[in-house]
């Protein structure tokens, strides 16, 4: 028989949050192996030559906001290792079909100047939003994404400390809608906001209880950014990372099984049949039901944890993707109120109000996909010239849908998706007109069931790995028993976006989830 691999850790799943809690782990002096089924690792950074020769194109993340703020990016030294980052200045553009448009800038004095061309009464309030909560945010709520949460009563507590806590635990008792239709007098305002939730914080605006994110958008303490070269530049800077820390990276190994001794995760099965050792845990960055459904199976678990496994909830929305190879950029109608929208690094098109985001997730709800079409648009080359040939440019419309429709289900998409790629565009060219069939050189369309059929740890297609809803957030995140990492199962640890604070390129996840293995392991945290 043939001598089994052993390693200390093995890591099943190659996403920025497997890669970031290896690097850790290795760095602390163990000897770590990552699994991961595809060819190349990354997960949701992906950029792919889909297109054309030259064009590339990022699939499922493009709006990083949490690069300023996560500790990896100093702590594993990946500007070292290739990640850069452009930061662009015009942040968000929301077009309204008058022809006008209102912009968030990098510059606050900027954004207060576009709100008040709509109304005065907004760039007021929203620079008493920046004061009140501003250093609030970045003081308290932001480092709170990289520790694991604490229990409920005691963020009470430290919130009741201050007015401005205070405040902020009465907004936790309304849904963003609330809060906006409280806070900003025209619905353009409004919807500035709202757009910024549910991309790419997967928060759809009446989310109940999640109010107290409003501030977090108004303060900009998280700022959009893109990387260069494309999202997957900082896959292989995770990865090259992890490899000179001594880890050692499984690519096209599929696991079959978690294997479990005398109730406790000593290594794993991969489909070839391989049986690999970990000495002393393992790690699953991927979904909770590959996790306790598959890889560790039913007759491991107690029942009553296996129900709760199954009463958690995934994402609510999914999002249908059109990528476009171009001649020249859009060019918007609303540049003629404002030429900035045509630098805004994410355009709304179709979210004009309050009512727009309700119309669009009733539909959802009901399992259709949403007519018309409401848009997240991009055009990556306007900041990045290197992701497509001289002269030419690379863009996106995601629109939010359902995974499964209601009639013939997730397998629907592959029958419609042409039909609705074209509604997509046609409702992008209301707003941008130079998009006609002479700028169009390709196109490559990403439905929902695409999405899942690339990337299996996004079950029901959804980008954010279950529901970003109060009773699934913070130390709820994805089970009270599971919110530190640990599991039932000695040995065996979470270390993906299912774990608090969720979904995005947040590189928090791993992060916690590599602090909670190395504390039970007795191994010294080099980064704190």
């Amino acid at each position: 028989m043939a001598r089994q691999a052993q390693f200390d850790v093995a890591i099943i799943g190659g996403g920025h949050n497997g890669l970031i809690c290896g690097g850790y782990l290795a760095r602390a002096g163990l000897d770590v192996v990552i699994f991961e089924r595809r060819l190349e690792a990354g997960g949701g950074l992906s950029t792919e030559e889909a297109t054309l020769p030259g064009f590339y194109h990022n699939f499922h993340s493009v709006f990083h906001d949490a690069v300023e703020h996560m500790p990896a990016m100093k702590d594993l030294e990946l500007e070292k290792h290739g990640a850069r980052y452009v930061l662009p200045e015009v942040q968000v553009g929301i077009t309204l079909s008058d022809g006008r448009c209102v912009l968030m800038h990098g510059e606050l004095g900027r954004t207060l100047a576009s709100l008040r061309r709509i109304d005065s009464r907004d760039a007021t309030a929203w620079q008493q939003m920046v004061d009140d909560y501003g250093e609030f945010m970045q003081t308290l709520v932001v480092p709170a994404l990289y520790t694991a949460p604490a229990a409920p009563s005691e963020q009470t507590m430290v919130f009741e400390e201050s007015s401005e806590g205070l405040d902020y635990l009465r907004l936790s008792r309304c849904s963003p809608i609330d809060v906006v239709r409280e806070t900003f007098a025209s619905e353009a305002a409004r919807a500035l906001v709202l757009f910024q939730l549910a991309v790419p914080r997967g928060i759809v605006p009446d989310y109940h209880g999640l109010g107290m994110l409003v501030p977090l958008v108004v303060s900009q303490v998280e700022r959009s950014h893109l990387a260069v070269g494309g999202s997957h530049v900082l896959a292989h800077a995770l990865w090259r990372s992890f490899l000179t820390a001594g880890g050692k990276m499984r690519g096209c190994s599929e696991v079959r099984r978690i294997l479990i001794e005398k109730g406790k995760a000593i290594g794993v099965e991969l489909e070839t049949g391989e049986r690999v050792l970990a000495r002393k845990a393992v790690i699953s960055a991927v979904d909770l039901e590959q996790t306790f459904f598959r890889f560790v199976g039913r007759p491991a678990l107690d029942p009553a944890f296996a129900r709760r496994v199954e009463r958690y909830r995934l994402d609510e929305f999914s999002l249908f993707g059109v990528h476009l190879a171009l001649r020249e950029a859009p060019k918007y109608r609303a540049a003629a109120h404002d030429p900035d929208i045509d630098r805004a690094f994410k355009v709304a098109i179709g979210f004009e109000s309050v009512a727009d985001f309700q119309d669009c997730w009733r539909q959802i709800r009901d399992g259709l996909a949403p007519h018309p079409p409401r848009l997240y648009a991009c055009t990556p080359t306007v900041f990045d010239p290197l992701q497509a040939p001289e002269h030419c440019h690379t863009a996106f419309c995601w629109a939010p849908a359902p995974y499964a429709l209601g009639e013939g289900g997730a397998e629907r998409w592959d029958e419609i998706a042409e039909t609705y790629a074209d509604r997509c565009l046609e409702a992008w060219r209301q707003a941008a007109p130079n998009l006609t069939p002479d700028n169009i050189l390709a196109r490559r369309i990403l439905s929902p069931l695409d999405i899942f059929r690339k990337l299996k740890s996004m079950p029901g297609g959804g980008v954010f790995h279950g529901r970003t809803s109060l009773d699934q957030i913070e130390r709820f995140r994805p089970l009270a028993e599971l919110a530190y990492a640990r599991t039932p199962i000695a040995g065996l640890y979470l270390g993906g976006a299912s774990l608090h604070p969720g979904g995005g390129i947040l590189g928090a996840c791993g992060f916690i989830a590599a602090g909670t293995v190395a504390e039970d392991l007795g191994v010294k945290k080099w980064w704190e």
